[in-house]
């Protein structure tokens, strides 16, 4: 399959990952020269609605839990938003290679029994990849509720979200892990939820190859939209 230099001119929904290279991942502050990271499309940094459909489609699918319990109106677009991803999501990500993975969300930056805790990124990826042999594993939990990035103006300091984050080895209870770890996540922005949950993981796995799987990623004002093959 042919990639178009000009996203403009890119068939919707987007047909394949795009792994991050050298250019964009200095986007990506945390990143490193070896992390191998993927995302499905880009989203205008601060474009708001008028950014395009996946700035409308992000704000959809993150929209707190509490909110949408309490405007129909929103939860119907969240509901609409997140069958949408998970259609791309399984468009992308061929059958052989989903299944050779061990899927890991990010963890929620809320608890259970927290109002707005939101298992979106399990969710998606058990409607994403459903009838298919899929290993999904909640291998990290926060060990306390903490402001979600996009939603506060003071984002959570790299040291403080790693000191919250725990790794769960009643999760691997389930069976061996798969050749591959894939790190997912709703959006890609300055890389430190990824590089944290990261750390952990090879803490426990040292050996398991990581990898970062994102729906988004944050694009600068600059850029255009960018679609492309990865894997």
């Amino acid at each position: 399959m042919s990639v178009q230099a000009d996203a403009t001119a890119q068939p919707w929904p987007p047909a394949s990952l795009t792994r991050l290279d050298e250019a964009r991942r200095a986007d990506h502050i945390y990143l490193a020269q070896s992390d191998r990271c993927a995302y499905l499309a880009q989203y205008c940094a601060g474009g708001g609605n008028r950014g395009g459909m996946c700035n409308q489609l992000l704000r959809n699918f993150k929209c707190a839990p509490s909110v949408a319990r309490r405007d129909a109106r929103r939860a119907h677009y969240k509901r609409q938003a997140t069958a949408t991803l998970a259609a791309w999501l399984r468009a992308a990500v061929p059958r052989e290679k989903a299944e050779r993975c061990t899927w890991v969300p990010v963890p929620p930056s809320k608890q259970p029994g927290d109002p707005d805790f939101d298992d979106r990124l399990s969710r998606i990826l058990r409607l994403a990849f459903s009838g298919y042999d899929i290993d999904v594993r909640d291998l990290l939990y926060q060990a306390c509720s903490t402001p979600g990035d996009h939603a506060s103006r003071l984002r959570l300091p790299e040291q403080a979200l790693l000191e919250t984050l725990r790794f769960d080895p009643a999760a691997l209870g389930s069976g061996p892990i798969r050749g591959i770890v894939a790190l997912f996540d709703d959006v890609l922005t300055s890389g430190k939820h990824y590089k944290c949950c990261q750390k952990r993981i090879r803490e426990a796995l040292p050996h398991a190859p990581v990898v970062g799987v994102f729906l988004m990623r944050r694009a600068p004002a600059r850029a255009a939209r960018s679609l492309g093959r990865a894997w």
